[in-house]
């Protein structure tokens, strides 16, 4: 008898253990969020990809600061300094915030939901997070993106560009196809890239455009817009991308010559216009050589604001061409 209640004892305490080990740890308690720098503390790795990106200094770029005349121009406020994206309908306008305007572009508008804790494109969000995270599919879609990023008709670009160039896929569903991709983190988890490569990363600039061309008794330069899913350059009008041109005389270089500016104007720069170069399409001019040259050389510029000089300008690249 002793020992048969003993053994039932032990059972007991075997079913408690287990009861123990595999009961559903109960979830954190739900907070408030009020504020981006509350996700830091849990999103350490998405944070430093955050923040090496232009999305943290929207608001406090110096270069931002000085086209927007210290943001008297109030315009730029809405984009540089957003409410949640999602308190607004998909691709309207969104309005600016009046609070931790230096947080730029942060956490909370892109994934502020309205009903309560942050949006996420997880279709199995944890449901022990505290803030909450519910799977919304609207912020993968180019209309979360283009509340502020179709201000000067990057989506409508996007929505008219080929599906392929040279055979290859180009638009994928949308901008995470090519500003967000894959990135692994700790443990092995899966996200996406929150560091937005785009014009001001050397990489992404090379992987949109190519320069080539040939001798043709003088340069033959063509630039193609092979890699980018919309206008080179779009987005914002201070964007400027000019090829030069410069040619070899006697084994010396003569200077560097403005042989074209791919941008779109200003609205009050009524003597300019529009020269982007849509997705798919090749630039192409032929130069002819000024007596005694035996060489040219071309480069690509990008320039982050119409009025930088070259020194502080990204070369994107440089061909060499020769007889």
């Amino acid at each position: 008898m002793i020992a048969r209640l003993l053994a039932l004892l032990l059972v007991l305490a075997g079913a408690g253990v287990l009861v123990a080990v595999f009961r559903p740890e109960p979830p954190a308690e739900a907070i408030e969020l009020a504020s981006s720098r509350q996700c830091l503390e849990c999103h350490a790795d998405v944070a430093a990809e955050w923040q090496a990106s232009h999305h943290s200094i929207a608001y406090t770029n110096p270069e931002v600061v000085k086209l927007s005349q210290d943001f008297r121009n109030e315009e730029c406020l809405a984009c540089h300094a957003p409410r949640p994206v999602l308190l607004f309908a998909p691709g309207e306008r969104v309005l600016a915030r009046a609070s931790e305007r230096a947080l730029g572009v942060d956490c909370l508008a892109c994934h502020a939901h309205p009903d309560g804790g942050v949006a996420t494109s997880n279709p199995r969000p944890s449901a022990k997070a505290p803030c909450r995270p519910r799977t919304t599919p609207r912020i993968q879609d180019v209309d979360h993106c283009g509340s502020c990023h179709n201000q000067h008709a990057t989506v409508e670009q996007w929505r008219a560009s080929p599906a392929e160039i040279e055979g290859q896929p180009i638009k994928g569903d949308g901008c995470l196809h090519c500003h967000m991709p894959v990135a692994w983190r700790a443990g092995g988890r899966q996200g996406s890239d929150h560091s937005f490569r785009a014009g001001h990363d050397l990489g992404a600039l090379q992987q949109a455009v190519r320069l080539t061309g040939e001798w043709r008794a003088g340069a033959l330069v063509r630039l193609v817009n092979f890699g980018a899913a919309h206008n080179f350059p779009t987005d914002e009008r201070s964007r400027a991308a000019d090829l030069q041109l410069r040619w070899r005389q006697g084994g010396e270089w003569g200077e560097w010559q403005h042989l074209w500016r791919f941008r779109d104007p200003y609205r009050d720069e009524t003597d300019l216009t529009n020269t982007q170069l849509p997705s798919g399409e090749t630039w192409e001019q032929q130069v002819d050589a000024p007596p005694g040259a035996d060489g040219a050389e071309a480069r690509l510029l990008y320039r982050t604001n119409p009025f930088q000089p070259d020194d502080e300008a990204t070369e994107v690249a440089r061909l060499l061409l020769e007889p």
